[in-house]
């Protein structure tokens, strides 16, 4: 049972990271800032920064 707490614990803390990073790719592309720019901060792919 403690391991299938953990890894839906890290499960959470993983789709939490990826929102944070959707949110700031979301900022920084209202701000203006090229794309490849936002690739390089964030880690996302063009399509997943395009398509948001």
């Amino acid at each position: 049972m403690e391991k299938g707490m953990e890894k839906g614990m890290e499960k959470g803390m993983e789709k939490g990271m990826e929102k944070a990073k959707i949110e700031t790719a979301q900022n920084l592309k209202k701000l203006g800032i090229a794309i490849e720019l936002i690739i390089q901060a964030t880690g996302l792919t063009k399509e997943d920064i395009e398509k948001r």
